[in-house]
């Protein structure tokens, strides 16, 4: 679960402190776990609360979350990476990136100018 990023989190979390877990598609399909952080102890210590959810638990939110993303945005409070793959020929290839942690932020395929 998050392995070196979530161990540098640990590291750094505030007493009482909120990580919250969503996605892990780099390892849908792994053979083996991945290796665990070795800090975990700074759960207790710290009395950090670690919640799993998934996008559509807060889809009752959504026109409120994109109403302050726009603010956000036009701000220029946001900032964001993405990995652009060229042509509808690689898309098989971008998508099996997205199991193996090959993308940086959003995974794109660009079909055209």
């Amino acid at each position: 679960m998050g392995g070196a990023h979530l161990e540098a989190a640990l590291a750094v979390m505030n007493q009482n402190g909120r990580i919250p877990v969503c996605g892990m598609i780099s390892g849908y399909n792994a053979a083996k776990p991945e290796p665990g952080p070795s800090n975990l102890f700074n759960i207790i210590g710290k009395r950090l609360l670690l919640k799993g959810y998934i996008v559509s638990d807060y889809a009752s939110r959504r026109h409120e979350f994109y109403a302050d993303l726009r603010a956000w945005m036009a701000a220029g409070q946001i900032k964001w990476s993405e990995t652009v793959v060229d042509g509808i020929e690689n898309a098989p290839a971008a998508f099996m990136g997205l199991f193996s942690g090959e993308n940086i932020g959003k995974m794109l395929v660009k079909l055209g100018e």
